[in-house]
């Protein structure tokens, strides 16, 4: 540490220099997240004193979590749900398993079931509580295999976890049915949709089919959202919804100071400045915005498909939302090249032969055309040698 502090003025400018080493979105091609919206960024600044961890002395902005909560209610169709915002869709797939683990106290070995598409976030949190997993297959549309479902649960299966849709196809399971199944078998069903809690229920209104996921179907214990993905939020920004306030319960940490409210999260300290930004969006957006913005997304992907089947390209599967996956040439290689280009892609562990891109808000028609160019002339180069 400097023996005598700089001048602020100096401190920005290095900042900002050292930030010009940033990708700058319209070029980021393989993130769920986004831009923030600039009123989000301004709630987030007016919160940035905040510790939720406290609503003795921040009462009003933990007022604004429970608003937030209502605003959500009708979106997910949850009318007893609760919930909180928390740092990401790690932590409250961490805080869901805790309650599954929790109110099976009579297991020994307790088990989840999910499938190979499922984040992996969910694997942290196996790690971190002990518990034992197995995989269920998937079909021909990378969603969960009802049959080896059925084969797969056991005497320890505590829970199963869904994808709406997963962060690397898009790909939504038939959680309806697999619902009726944890119903049958008393199992905790957890709905990991960090990627298309934002996406499918504006989708649905716009007229595209897609299966449901939230709380109208009977059996969905807890809900993970991400404000920050597709809710347009800025970073941190996750959610956990649960169905009621008794599976929530199973969550109480009690403080040792009186007056100090049990915690509902992994968080003690918890900023309230997401908070205040998801709330801002949420009203500043409305249900029309979402759709609106839903729209544009829908009809940008629908776009870069056309151009990769005019070119020859072959999807992976049809997405589900605004993931597109092709097959490729060393597609880490091109990944690589299109990265000195300043665009940036993902190439799956599991499909190392095709690239992936997500489409969000940032991207626009323009940006898709420069990239498909850039893409035909490094693809062509690199599989002619």
């Amino acid at each position: 540490m400097r023996q005598i502090g700089l001048n602020s003025n100096e401190i920005m400018k290095e900042i900002l220099d050292i930030r010009k080493a940033d990708v700058q979105w319209p070029f980021v091609f393989n993130s769920i997240c986004s831009e923030p919206l600039h009123i989000g960024v301004e709630a987030f600044i007016k919160g940035l004193d905040t510790n939720l961890g406290d609503n003795r002395i921040f009462k009003g902005t933990a007022k604004v979590e429970n608003k937030v909560i209502e605003l959500l209610k009708e979106v997910f169709h949850g009318p007893d749900m609760v919930g909180n915002i928390v740092s990401g869709g790690t932590e409250a797939n961490f805080l869901a398993l805790q309650v599954a683990k929790k109110m099976r106290p009579e297991v020994e070995k307790p088990e989840i079931l999910f499938t190979a598409t499922t984040h992996y976030s969910v694997l942290k949190a196996i790690e971190f509580m002990g518990l034992k997993y197995k995989i269920v297959e998937t079909d021909e549309n990378f969603s969960m295999d009802i049959s080896d479902l059925i084969h797969k649960i056991g005497k320890d299966t505590i829970a199963i976890v869904v994808n709406a849709g997963s962060s690397e196809l898009g790909c939504i399971d038939p959680i309806e049915q697999i619902a009726e199944i944890a119903r049958e078998n008393k199992i905790y069903l957890h709905v990991d949709a960090a990627t298309g809690g934002f996406i499918i229920p504006f989708a649905k209104k716009l007229g595209y089919s897609l299966p449901e996921f939230d709380f109208a179907i009977d059996g969905v214990s807890s809900i993970t959202v991400d404000p920050h993905k597709y809710g347009l939020a800025p970073i941190p920004a996750g959610g956990i919804l649960f169905k009621n306030k008794d599976i929530q319960n199973y969550l109480t940490f009690n403080s040792y100071f009186y007056g100090t409210q049990a915690h509902t999260t992994l968080s003690g300290t918890r900023g309230g400045a997401s908070v205040l930004a998801v709330y801002a969006i949420l009203e500043y957006l409305g249900m029309e915005g979402f759709i609106q913005i839903t729209k544009k997304n829908y009809e940008s992907t629908e776009y870069l498909i056309k151009r990769l089947e005019q070119l020859g390209y072959t999807l992976v599967c049809t997405p589900q939302l605004n993931i597109v996956t092709f097959y490729v040439d060393n597609a880490h290689n091109l990944m690589n090249q299109l990265e000195t280009k300043g665009f940036i892609v993902s190439v799956s562990r599991r499909f190392k032969n095709a690239l992936r891109i997500v489409i969000n808000n940032h991207l626009s028609i323009d940006l898709i055309d420069k990239f498909v160019e850039m893409l035909i002339t490094i693809d062509v180069k690199e599989t002619s040698q």
